[in-house]
């Protein structure tokens, strides 16, 4: 399959309601089964399961929708006979082992602290590929995925996946923490937009909180209209009403033993995740779209060739972990070559020109957790020589808005 959009791709939305979290202050007994569940992020939601023996399964949880009632979710499922599907208070949403990624390593920690068990998981990103017997280079996990993206179709052969090779070593991706006291936490890496801006640590817990959120985003929109302005840097301009609104589950997390396990989490409110996610997806929605709340994540990776002093040859790999497909009549894409001027590269239906080229799987279609590939044209951009640092640019044709800007990624031997 292809690879699992866990960065800025995964759930956008929360699920679920306003019940009250339990007292913290009561004093608990915790078992490693207490681990059981699913905790509710920002930017991603997760299940696990805990077996008798204390091994266990965690699932990623990629939301499809929310309705009215629980009953409209299940009807929404059972038209659907997606088996992956599941239903969870109101929304339906795909559960995916998060193992079933061949690209995404993770190593486990199962543990407690102060009598509360607690769950560790360090993701970190393979970046593999494989040769077509033509010389192409495509993602590793593109092999035996049932598109052909060789031209004779030997990814698709048995045994193809023994000829995926690794060409650069490990990227973090991820930090997730779990705690039996129904709390958790994801810690992105440092030079994730998140942590860049300050918000390394974002919260998790397992009540649900689709309809708070909801509350929520009314009260921030009708404080905004009202003249107010929200500097998240500075809680002291968060609406008073938002922060009530959260109380219960900022409570749970200073007593939870998240802080004290991760010092990027001392002193992080779900109020500041909330809030975060809210003022990000606003600009995102009036950057990308016409109005409606759809929105655009990207990954850009190395794709591990080795310039020389030839064209056509692959840079870099740019995959959508968020969003609705696109057709290439809708995409320019543009990239920059060392700090240079952006430039737009042909697309799949087009014929490669002097400068930049995309290559899809062949559809025609840009999908989602689907990764394109961008080479050079005819001309060499990247010789070999010295460094060579690209930065991509997505924008929408229809409109001219930007949808995504990369940082710098290094293309190097």
């Amino acid at each position: 399959m292809k690879k699992i959009a866990l960065l800025l791709a995964c759930t956008m939305m929360l699920a679920g309601c306003t019940e009250l979290l339990d007292d913290s202050t009561e004093s608990t007994t915790y078992t490693n089964q207490d681990l059981d569940g699913v905790y509710h992020g920002i930017m991603l939601s997760l299940r696990v399961e805990m077996n008798a023996d204390d091994s266990f399964t965690v699932y990623l949880l990629e939301m499809w929708d929310c309705f009215d009632s629980a009953a409209e979710a299940n009807e929404e499922l059972l038209e659907s006979e997606d088996e992956s599907g599941v239903v969870i208070d109101t929304c339906v949403y795909e559960e995916i082992p998060l193992d079933d990624d061949d690209d995404i390593q993770i190593t486990s920690v199962l543990s407690s602290q102060s009598g509360v068990p607690y769950l560790s998981l360090e993701l970190t990103s393979v970046n593999s590929v494989f040769t077509c017997d033509a010389g192409d280079e495509i993602p590793g996990d593109w092999v035996n995925d049932g598109d052909e993206d060789c031209a004779e179709g030997e990814d698709e052969a048995e045994g193809a996946e023994d000829d995926i090779v690794v060409v650069e070593g490990e990227e973090d991706l991820l930090s997730i923490y779990v705690a039996a006291d129904g709390n958790g936490a994801m810690i992105y890496p440092e030079d994730q937009d998140f942590s860049e801006n300050g918000f390394p640590c974002l919260t998790m817990n397992t009540t649900p909180q689709y309809s708070l959120m909801m509350e929520a985003t009314e009260m921030i929109m009708l404080f905004e209209e009202d003249g107010g302005e929200i500097v998240l840097e500075d809680s002291s301009t968060y609406p008073s009403n938002v922060i009530d609104l959260f109380a219960p589950f900022d409570e749970s997390f200073s007593n939870s033993i998240i802080p004290s396990l991760v010092p990027e989490c001392d002193g992080v409110t779900f109020s500041q995740s909330s809030l975060l996610f809210y003022v990000w997806a606003t600009s995102l929605a009036e950057g990308n779209t016409d109005g409606g709340f759809s929105l655009y994540g990207f990954d850009v990776s190395n794709s591990g060739s080795s310039p020389s002093s030839a064209s056509n040859e692959n840079l870099v790999y740019v995959q959508m972990n968020q969003g609705d497909d696109l057709n290439w009549a809708q995409v320019n894409l543009q990239l920059s070559v060392n700090e240079g001027a952006y430039m737009q590269c042909t697309t799949p239906q087009e014929t490669i020109g002097n400068n930049c080229h995309l290559t899809d799987n062949g559809d025609n279609v840009w999908a989602l957790g689907e990764s394109i590939t961008v080479s050079e044209g005819s001309d060499d951009l990247c010789d070999g020589s010295s460094s060579c640092d690209v930065r991509i640019k997505i924008i929408d044709s229809m409109n001219g808005n930007i949808i995504y800007e990369s940082n710098s990624v290094l293309v190097s031997n």
